[in-house]
């Protein structure tokens, strides 16, 4: 169509996605990276005679710090499973999969001190010495991905004027 048979330009607004290259780097650097450490953490002592991947999960709901042998049924095994989201969360570009894992570990990781806080009878100093590595592993990991989250793609809303077609009605029945 020719530019003659446009009569008027509607303004629309159009999303535009914005990502620079830095941007997707330092999420995939950060996604790694906090992924990794919830992963390890899994993995290392939760408590001074129990590791992640031998403490219950039963400990995040009440103060029962037992030993399972089943990878599935333990906090070590829920924590590698939120690493694995974390990693599937870099298949999409705005990062919100990932922010949701961070958030995930943290409020795991809050259960899980809880839980200490109330086994020591709510003296927290003794509480926060019991808590080791591996539980903090997994607040740092989830931190590290929260902040990688809000590092996805954003969406930008401009301006975009778009032409519309110039209608010409019949002039039948409308001669004057």
């Amino acid at each position: 169509m020719a530019h003659e048979d446009y009569e008027s330009y509607g303004a629309y607004e159009a999303e535009v996605r914005a990502a620079s290259a830095g941007r997707q780097m330092a999420r995939l650097l950060a996604t790694l990276i906090g992924a990794a450490a919830i992963v390890v953490g899994a993995f290392l002592d939760w408590r001074p005679d129990l590791t992640g991947d031998k403490l219950t999960i039963k400990a995040l709901v009440q103060p029962d710090f037992a030993a399972e042998s089943d990878l599935v049924r333990t906090v070590g095994g829920l924590t590698i499973l939120i690493g694995l989201v974390a990693l599937i969360g870099l298949a999409d570009r705005t990062g919100w999969l990932t922010r949701l894992a961070g958030a995930a570990a943290v409020v795991v990781f809050v259960m899980y001190a809880v839980q200490a806080y109330r086994y020591f009878g709510h003296d927290f100093s003794t509480a926060v010495h019991d808590v080791r590595f591996g539980a903090w592993l997994l607040l740092i990991g989830g931190v590290v991905l929260l902040v990688g989250g809000f590092l996805g793609a954003r969406t930008v809303v401009v301006p975009a004027a778009v032409e519309e077609p110039n209608v010409r009605h019949s002039s039948i029945g409308n001669e004057r």
